[in-house]
């Protein structure tokens, strides 16, 4: 048997002991889970058995293996449960007695004290009986059970369940799968409370109200009040008396919104004649609205927030439909908090109320599913719309398996309960009535109805295929093939979700389920299914962000049986990826959302590998080699690969980029292979007059460039009509020469002892990637002639960086670069910055350089600066990193053939700022001389 942690340590004396209804608490309540006896019998037999089979052990169904019998509850069978109950002495005392079940699938009638005191149908959802009159005058009572469940035989909501489980569909259970426990209440009880929000104001001039409104259960009386308390803590905020059923209003002194960043919660205290109960509440709107680009976006607390999620199924091996402890649930919901992720989709199942009870004080957003129904589905209206771009009319019902007219009204009264039951939780933020067309009807009417019962949510009427075109979003599944954000769903005044996506498959040995394996890819490494699951956010989530994408849900959170998808194993015990590496990952979705919506970002931390020995950055068959993936003090990286292989041909890029800057002249010279051209410059610029000279050298398929396949394995040279190129590594440094038919270049570069620069390697994909070499603060000596005028390097004063670059490049890249060099404060200082190229890949370039000793910034640092104004002053920032850019001047470069452009602003002025270096050290300068620039190719 799989167990979890959990199931391994399950006491039955203690079994999911917490009290199951977190929003409606009273103290006279007993947990009646435990062992109770069972029996299988013939559909047809109505009368309790005499003999039972066994112990079972409750809320476990009889299928689930902590349930101690393993058993399949077939549709021609019964299955019986019983138990005895002897009450305490607060329990018997006057008032009522009321039996509650929080989901007995999939029809029963229970009886007490051989009375039947009521039956229910609808396997998700809870119910109570109010068992007082049945009562007999005994010492122990008897509570008998009787369920049935046609499971996938009949229209009845099923989930995922079937009884041949193979794939996406799951193992059948049925029976009593969540608490059940016993409350007395008095003769007139609190019954339901709904509270709903409202928020206005900005952060720290918060105002809201609570709208609090209280039904009662029994008979009632004359002038009965309800008294609703509002606690922060320990205070009282707020304190109102209104009559039952009708709206009370509170206005806390203090507010503070509900969000996944502060899942503050208040607490209620709702009293009503001699009953009295505990509740809680939040205080947090939602909404849809558009960004300043107009782009539909969802909103929380009047703001647009990116909700990145996960696909939850909510299924344990050694639970199934129920989880094995509390805490189990609590794990899960952390886990994906932990990951960096801020909304689950609950798919096709409804959770125990504790469950969204952990989502509200831990933060987590829910997308609530409705649980489907119907009768078999048909492969082409379910499956077909994954490849092709089939839409149906919903209201064919026999194609949809909804024929049934008994069965449609069936799912619109589950509907309301769903809606009714969890719509005072505040993480619940978004209905899925419908998925995949499982069971799909009138999606229109159903909308409709739910936002009748609920008018504060929005609303994924369809979610994947089959769109009504109605609702609040256009949700697409994306399973094989690229995903990007379609100019129909672009244009859609609707919000534009990717609901799921992905589908990893990455078997665990000794953790599946069993020998089967299913997903949307198979992926033996483990490093290689992370490398996968970032690419696909990255390379495709992210720009669709850019572009207006609302919301993503990755498939899946865990493995399910056969479904070996998850990030998790289906026992727990494995997370399959790097927490942090995907955190990261996410919270670089979060900043590129909030620069598409026109927020400043935040930095993002990632976590790099330094390399400290030689590597090959290429496989033998052109694929990135996945021990080059790092960052390295020293040029470690071979890069004599780029071009062969396989799969290495096309879109490779090599290059040598040298600035020299002094007091007087910056000068730049390029050497470049990029496959169909070489493209080569000098380029010089007297900073007194600000007058540029400029010449580019572009040779046809590179004819004429020589470039090492490894930096510092011989001599780049560049031979053409016009301008003569030679970069020469020597000891101690590097000789730069340049000729044209207006300058002259004869510079060394030096190499300090002990002088460090950066590596890089920046993995887009298997395919593409990229490794620089960023060498700041080289001090420089020599000449420069300008139309005969030569022009000596002061030393000491003058400086040199290099730009190494070697790698396969995707057609389109935007990227920030920024370098300085120069002293101050006494000490040899190089800041190396960078951005946009690098976000998402888990490496960034960027790095200060202080007396020749590399210091690594592993953040994606937030560039600010304004694209109408180019001059004015650039701010570049993170977690332990603050600089300013003062320009003074803009290179222009702009070229446009439409396939193939480039536009750059590389603007030159000086750097100052502070940066930490660790152990409580900061380093503060000002005053360097350098560049930092905005460029967008397409190549």
């Amino acid at each position: 048997m799989m167990t979890t942690p959990w199931g391994e340590r399950l006491d039955p004396t203690q079994v999911l002991a917490e009290h199951p209804r977190p929003q409606l608490m009273r103290d006279d309540w007993v947990s009646l889970n435990g062992l109770w006896d069972y029996a299988f019998t013939s559909a047809e037999e109505r009368v309790v058995p005499a003999r039972f089979d066994g112990e079972i052990l409750v809320p476990f169904s009889p299928e689930a293996p902590l349930s101690g019998v393993e058993r399949t509850l077939q549709p021609d069978q019964a299955l019986w449960y019983r138990r005895t109950l002897r009450l305490s002495a607060a329990m018997a005392r006057q008032g009522r007695l009321l039996l509650h079940f929080g989901a007995v699938d999939q029809r029963c009638e229970v009886w007490v004290d051989g009375t039947s005191v009521g039956s229910h149908l609808g396997g998700f959802l809870p119910f109570s009986l109010d068992i007082t009159e049945a009562l007999r005058n005994v010492a122990d009572h008897e509570i008998v059970v009787r369920v049935r469940d046609l499971s996938d035989t009949s229209w009845h909501a099923r989930g995922k369940q079937r009884l041949k489980p193979s794939g996406i569909w799951y193992t059948p259970q049925s029976g009593i799968w969540q608490s059940v426990w016993l409350e007395r209440v008095p003769l007139r009880w609190i019954e339901t409370i709904d509270h709903t929000a409202e928020l206005a104001g900005t952060p720290g001039q918060w105002r809201g109200a609570l709208h609090v409104t209280v039904g009662l259960g029994g008979a009632p009386v004359r002038r009965e009040s309800v008294t609703v308390t509002l606690r922060d803590g320990d205070a009282v905020v707020g304190t109102q008396t209104g009559a039952p059923g009708e709206p009370i209003t509170l206005t806390p002194s203090s507010v503070r919104p509900w969000s996944p960043e502060d899942p503050h919660l208040y607490d209620l205290e709702v009293v009503a004649g001699e009953d009295r109960v505990t509740s809680y509440a939040a205080l947090r709107t939602l909404g849809v609205g558009q960004d300043p680009q107009g782009r539909s976006r969802l909103l929380l607390n009047g703001e647009p927030v990116l909700q990145a999620g996960l696909l939850d199924q909510g299924y344990w091996p050694d639970g199934l439909l129920t989880a094995p402890h509390d805490d189990a649930l609590a794990y899960d919901i952390q886990t994906a908090k932990d990951l960096g992720f801020t909304m689950l989709r609950k798919h096709i199942k409804i959770e125990p109320l504790r469950w969204y009870y952990h989502c509200d004080r831990l933060g987590m957003l829910v997308w609530q599913d409705m649980v489907n129904g119907g009768r078999s589905y048909k492969h082409a209206v379910i499956t077909t719309p994954v490849m092709a771009p089939v839409r149906l009319d919903d209201r064919r019902y026999r194609l949809f398996g909804r024929q049934d007219a008994a069965g449609r009204e069936e799912f619109r009264a589950e509907v309301e309960r769903t809606v009714t039951l969890l719509r005072n939780s505040p993480s619940v933020v978004a209905w899925v009535p419908f998925n995949e067309g499982w069971g799909q009807f009138d999606a229109a009417a159903v909308t409709e109805q739910i936002r009748a019962l609920d008018p504060t949510r929005p609303i994924d009427s369809t979610s994947g295929w089959h769109d009504q075109g109605v609702g609040d979003m256009a949700s697409r599944h994306v399973y094989f093939k690229p995903y990007r954000l379609s100019a129909a769903d672009a244009a859609d005044d609707r919000v534009a979700v990717l609901s799921e996506y992905g589908g990893y498959s990455h078997r665990v040995a000794g953790h599946c389920w069993n020998d089967a394996e299913f997903g949307y890819r198979r992926i033996a490494e483990r490093d290689a299914f992370e490398r996968a699951f970032r690419d696909l956010q990255q390379r495709q989530v992210r720009p669709a962000i850019a572009d207006g994408l609302a919301a993503f849900v990755y498939t899946q959170l865990s493995d399910v049986e056969s479904e070996t998808n998850g990030l998790l194993t289906y026992d727990r015990r494995v997370l399959k990826v790097d927490a942090e590496a995907i955190r990261a990952s996410n919270a670089g979705l979060r900043a590129e959302f909030d620069r598409a919506v026109g927020r400043v970002p935040a930095p993002v931390r990632v976590r790099e590998r330094e390399l400290t020995e030689p590597v090959s950055l290429t496989l033998p068959d052109g694929h990135l080699d996945p021990e080059a993936i790092g960052w390295c003090r020293t040029p470690l990286v071979r890069t004599d690969g780029i071009g062969v292989g396989r799969v290495g041909k096309g879109r490779n890029k090599r290059w040598e980029y040298w600035a020299i800057t002094t007091p007087s002249h910056v000068v730049a010279i390029v050497l470049s292979d990029i496959d169909y051209a070489g493209v080569n410059n000098l380029w010089v610029l007297d900073r007194a007059t600000q007058t540029p000279i400029n010449l580019d050298a572009i040779t046809p398929l590179g004819a004429g460039v020589e470039l090492p396949g490894t930096l510092g394995k011989g001599v780049a040279r560049l031979r053409s009509k016009g301008l003569s190129i030679e970069i020469e590594e020597v000891d101690g440094g590097t000789v730069l020469r340049a000729q044209s038919d207006r300058v002259r270049v004869e510079v060394v570069a030096e190499r300090p002892a002990g002088h460090e620069s950066l590596g890089i390697v920046v993995p887009w994909s298997e395919r593409l990637f990229q490794y620089t070499v960023k060498d700041v603060a080289r001090p420089a000596r020599g000449s420069i002639w300008v139309d005969g005028v030569e022009h000596r390097l002061p030393e000491g004063d003058s400086w040199a960086t290099l730009d190494h670059g070697r790698g396969r490049w995707p057609h389109r890249m935007q990227w920030n670069w920024g370098a300085g060099s120069g002293t101050s404060n006494g000490r040899r200082i190089g800041v190396q910055v960078g951005g946009r190229w690098t976000d998402g890949t888990g490496s960034v370039e960027n790095a200060l350089v202080v007396d020749g000793r590399l210091h690594k910034i592993s953040d994606e640092l937030v560039w600010t600066y304004d694209t109408e104004d180019w001059l004015a002053p650039w701010r570049i920032h993170g977690h332990d990193v603050d600089l300013t850019f003062t320009p003074e001047y803009d290179k222009v470069t702009e070229t446009d053939f439409k396939v193939i452009s480039s536009f750059t602003h590389q603007c030159f002025g000086t750097w100052s700022g502070h940066v930490h270096l660790g152990g409580g050290s900061w380093i503060v300068f000002a005053d360097l001389f350098g560049w930092a620039e905005d460029v967008r190719q397409r190549w």
